[in-house]
């Protein structure tokens, strides 16, 4: 056993030693694990069996020697300091349960994660955004701080530094009368949909109870024969197509717009609704129709699209702007009959295996016929 402390190992030769390495690597993990918030530079390794075998298994009084000379480097060195469990009546120093408590300068740390390949893990995207947003000393509210704080916008490529900056920059166009997709563009490098759903943080950004830019308006396309009594919303442009020629749907507004932008509450309100009516709709009845669109009251409306999830999705959307919204039942009922016999797709086969299975959209049809007989087959039906 070796009972003297050999001569210390000069610094390079010691990080060039598999024990270093083994010891280093794992500090490393140790510190990488850390919370960015409490994150020292002390970390303490034990030299047992598993960590050390150079130590404690060596072949040869000579090869114990140099590992401890390796550690003794490192001491040396100044980037940590050997400590023992037990007192030294106990024996030799590996007997003594010895450690290593490891201490580095930022660029000791550098060094050694340069020699060990091992970069720094630079802080999440969401806690700089945190961080910038709390160190900017903002005139607002601790709670609007909070909301911003919880509200990063990221851009691909771009540094986050870069990405708060130009948001910030929003406040000096608050005046101008702007879509929020225009805003976007203005402020984020000709990007226009970045803040596309986060009208909330712009609004947060101004201390407005409402973003003042308002979302690029819903488009429809409606078709009317004569005064509608209710209202049918139509997934895919040739299902609209193909309705406006048929003589049964004379009492339905028929309206398209495709994929979610129909369900959208704001194409209740004038301003932010465009629509297009199809030729010789009735002037009348297109009086009537945005009567009974830009108000408050619950119209009797129908939504008929593919049937799949995300059909099931814009049915469930759709029941938040008119709550009495129904999947319509003489469209679904003859691709529902296509699904049960074996006549569907699957969800790779038209690119749609990703859509997410939806419970519930509270319309009785869809809860207890549509949805049950999509998740038993676990195929589709496109409404085409």
């Amino acid at each position: 056993m070796s009972l003297i402390h050999s001569t210390p190992m000069n610094m390079e030769a010691a990080l060039d030693e598999p024990l270093i390495s083994r010891i280093f690597a794992r500090a490393l993990d140790r510190l990488d694990s850390q919370p960015a918030a409490g994150r020292t530079h002390r970390v303490r390794i034990n030299l047992d069996e598993a960590m050390a075998p150079e130590i404690h298994h060596a072949d040869s009084l000579a090869a114990r020697d140099v590992a401890w000379a390796a550690v003794d480097g490192i001491v040396e060195a100044t980037w940590g300091e050997v400590g023992y469990r037990l007192h030294r009546k106990h024996g030799a120093r590996e007997e003594r349960q010895p450690y290593l408590d490891i201490s580095w300068s930022d660029d000791v740390e550098d060094l050694i994660r340069s020699k060990l390949r091992r970069p720094r893990k630079g802080q999440s995207y969401f806690a700089q955004w945190r961080a910038l947003v709390e160190g900017q000393n903002l005139v607002l509210p601790e709670a609007v701080r909070a909301q911003l704080a919880a509200m990063p916008i990221v851009i691909a490529g771009r540094p986050v530094e870069d990405v708060f900056a130009r948001f910030l920059s929003v406040r000096e166009i608050a005046g101008e009368q702007l879509l929020l997709r225009e805003v976007s563009s203005r402020i984020f490098w000709g990007l226009s949909k970045v803040l596309d759903g986060r009208a909330d943080a712009v609004a947060a950004l101004l201390e407005a109870d409402e973003c003042p830019f308002p979302e690029q308006p819903v488009v429809l396309n409606v078709h009317l024969s004569d005064q509608p009594t209710s209202f049918l919303f139509v997934e895919n442009h040739v299902s609209f197509e193909r309705l406006k020629q048929r003589s049964d749907v004379r009492k339905y507004a028929l309206i398209f717009s495709s994929g979610f932008r129909g369900a959208a509450a704001r194409l209740r309100k004038a301003g932010r609704c465009s629509v297009y009516y199809t030729r010789n709709s009735p002037s009348q009845s297109i009086v009537v129709f945005e009567e009974a669109l830009f108000s408050t009251t619950d119209i009797p409306t129908f939504f008929w699209g593919d049937l799949d999830f995300s059909g099931m999705a814009i049915l469930a959307t759709l029941r938040s702007t008119f709550a009495s919204a129904q999947a319509w039942e003489p469209g679904y009922a003859p691709m529902l009959a296509r699904l049960m016999c074996g006549d569907g797709h699957s969800p790779a086969e038209s690119g749609k295996e990703r859509q997410r299975v939806v419970e519930r959209t509270g319309c009785p049809y869809a809860d207890e016929t549509l949805i049950p007989a999509l998740k038993s087959t676990g195929q589709f039906v496109d409404q085409e």
